[in-house]
């Protein structure tokens, strides 16, 4: 059995196990949907525990695929007669002089898989608190709360939070989906696909650059020693991209500030995807940040004031309450 298959398995045995508990948030510009439950006997009546039974489910409507749909739109279903179009079941619809619509249902053999499942087992309470729908509050963000409050609670984190990251770069889990990596100890760095995409859509691919020094948390941590480093992402990520018949001119290369882990790692996506992550108040454009170290001051990113978003309901944002 493939690696693959393993997986599959494996997540439709514990879906089956799955007992809903609650919706956490839905994005409807994604077409996606998180719901907590707990994974357990048919009849355990257990409670939600998180760090034992609890996990997040999550569903995301896959965009279509142009390759698929352009073989069903001309040689037919399977080569077949039967036009793909033609098994398109409607159900209610409207017209309006030329136009008319209609909701309905594609058979998911026609055109391919139509959603992407992904499963956290168990989910810790951050897992269920970052996936949970909660009010923004916006953070201005001086060296001098860096310093006080927010870096001791990056160093505070466990290292266990991020071994699923040390596992990709020693290549216990994954080294199946590297796509390119340069092993250099101080600028090497490994890019894969990001767990958000299907890797089927070039038009939305999203790639992830994780370095391989461990030093690095955050762009607060970034100076002129890190240029070297950062620059050899910039360069490198076409060749990762040229895969998906990305060309240079429609990367994206951004890094998150807060990050979702304290790991350095550089996000690489299609220009053309569009979504949250690149929101202003979290995005930082890789060419932004290597000038202005480059330009400005080498230590620019322990000086300067970052404003970023968080979650009411997240850690870092009552830590700094609790420190206010």
């Amino acid at each position: 059995m493939s690696t693959s298959d393993h997986t599959c398995s494996t997540i439709k045995s514990r879906l089956r196990q799955f007992k809903f508990r609650e919706v956490l948030s839905e994005d409807i510009s994604s077409k996606t949907i998180w719901i907590l439950g707990s994974i357990c006997n048919k009849n355990d009546t257990s409670d939600v525990v998180p760090g034992e039974n609890a996990a997040v489910l999550t569903l995301e409507r896959l965009a279509f695929n142009e390759e698929k749909m352009t073989e069903c739109g001309k040689h037919g279903l399977n080569n077949q007669t039967t036009s793909a179009f033609e098994t398109i079941k409607l159900d209610s619809g409207e017209q309006n002089d030329v136009y008319s619509w209609a909701t309905g249902f594609i058979d998911s053999s026609t055109l391919g898989p139509d959603v992407r499942v992904s499963l956290i087992f168990p989910a810790t309470q951050k897992h269920i608190d970052k996936h949970r729908r909660q009010q923004r509050k916006l953070i201005t963000e001086t060296s001098d709360l860096y310093s006080s409050a927010v870096k001791p609670f990056i160093d505070a984190q466990p290292a266990s939070r991020i071994q699923w990251v040390y596992n990709i770069l020693t290549k216990k889990v994954e080294a199946d989906r590297i796509v390119f990596e340069d092993p250099d100890p101080e600028n090497g760095f490994i890019i894969l696909p990001d767990l958000k995409w299907d890797v089927t859509n070039s038009a939305s691919m999203y790639l992830v650059a994780i370095v391989h020094r461990k030093d690095v948390k955050s762009l607060r941590d970034l100076t002129d020693v890190h240029l070297p480093l950062l620059k050899n992402i910039r360069n490198k990520a076409k060749i990762a991209a040229q895969k998906y018949h990305v060309s240079q001119d429609k990367l994206r290369l951004y890094i998150h500030y807060q990050p979702s882990y304290y790991h350095l790692h550089v996000h690489i996506t299609n220009v053309d995807l569009e979504g949250r992550g690149i929101a202003a108040d979290r995005a930082h454009l890789l060419d932004t940040i290597i000038s202005n170290i480059e330009d400005i001051s080498a230590d620019y990113y322990q000086r300067v004031t970052l404003a970023y978003a968080l979650g009411s309901d997240t850690e870092l944002w009552s830590h700094l309450q609790s420190q206010s």
